[in-house]
Parts: structure tokens; C-alpha cells; sequence
């Protein structure tokens, strides 16, 4: 299905940091960029799948539920985007975006390495919180959409690779 493809996509960018420009199509980051939004805003709100990912995967997020038709959930993403546009310093958004959470941050060695408290204000992380809710409510069935439109697209992919496999 395609949010197990999409997960086997994502590995390919792993060696490089994250980045789907690593992947070699524009269908193949927009499929990924789905499947980290819907299991970022699902496990802990918008706020985390921007932290963890930035604006690179927001954008292509953004472009693919606006090509599956999911125009809600797409509406949805760029206002909680728009809002840390808007409201949160510029550094916050690029560099370390862990600025943006709530929550206290701790790294490896168990050290803490922020402390609690957002760079945003109060009424802005209300609202993203919000969105993220009305996101899960699922305005449009995303999985649906997802899998009518990028479906053929892995099944050609995994058709082209197995073909170039025994050719090679």
C-alpha cells in the first residue's frame, strides 16, 4: 500500500540527512512528505512534524494533499505553517527548530538541551493545536486518495526496478 512504500522511499533518504530532494522523483518526496505528515500530526501535532522535518517536507506535504484533492487537510497544514511564519523568530524556523515545542528537550547523553517553553505565543500554539485536532479528524480520507493516485505510480516504479534488476 502506498504508506508502506512511502516508508521504503523515505529510508532512501537517510543517508542523506533526511532530504527528499535525495529521491529522484517529484512523486516519489511528495509521497514521503504525506507519510511523515499524517504520522507526525498523529503522534504529537503539527508543531512536531515541523520540528523533526522543516520546511522542505511541509512544502512538498502542502503540494501532494493539494494533488490528491485533500483541499481541507491541505488548508490545515499551510494555516498551522502560516502561523509559525507569521509568529516565530526566523532562526526558529531553520536552525533549531526544537525552539518552537513546549516541551523540555533532552539529548543523548540525557543532559537537558532545552529547556520548557515556546518561542511562539500562547494563543498561536492553542490554535495550531487546533488545526492539528480538526487534521485528525480527517476532513477527506487522505489514505483513499493517496492510494488511488499514487498507487500506480509505486506499482510502475517497483515494475521498472525489478525489470532493470533482471536486466542488469
Amino acid at each position: 500500500n502506498w504508506y508502506d512504500a512511502a516508508c521504503e522511499y523515505y529510508k532512501r533518504t537517510w543517508s542523506h540527512d533526511g532530504r527528499l530532494s535525495a529521491l529522484p522523483d517529484e512523486w516519489q518526496r511528495e509521497l514521503v512528505a504525506l507519510m511523515l505528515v499524517i504520522r507526525e500530526v498523529n503522534n504529537g501535532a503539527y508543531l512536531q512534524f515541523f520540528v523533526n522535518h522543516g520546511r522542505e517536507v511541509y512544502e512538498y506535504a502542502s503540494r501532494s494533499l493539494g494533488t490528491l484533492g485533500a483541499h481541507r487537510t491541505r488548508e490545515i497544514v499551510d494555516s498551522c505553517q502560516l502561523l509559525i511564519d507569521e509568529h516565530a523568530p526566523k532562526e526558529a524556523q531553520s536552525e533549531d527548530r526544537s525552539a518552537l515545542l513546549t516541551n523540555e528537550c533532552i539529548g543523548p547523553d540525557g543532559e537537558t538541551i532545552k529547556e520548557p517553553g515556546s518561542v511562539l505565543p500562547d494563543w498561536v500554539l492553542d490554535r495550531v493545536w487546533e488545526l492539528s485536532d480538526e487534521f485528525m479528524a480527517y476532513p477527506e480520507d487522505v489514505g483513499d486518495l493517496a492510494q488511488a493516485h499514487f498507487g500506480p505510480l509505486i506499482e510502475n516504479d517497483v515494475r521498472t526496478e525489478s525489470e532493470g534488476g533482471d536486466n542488469g
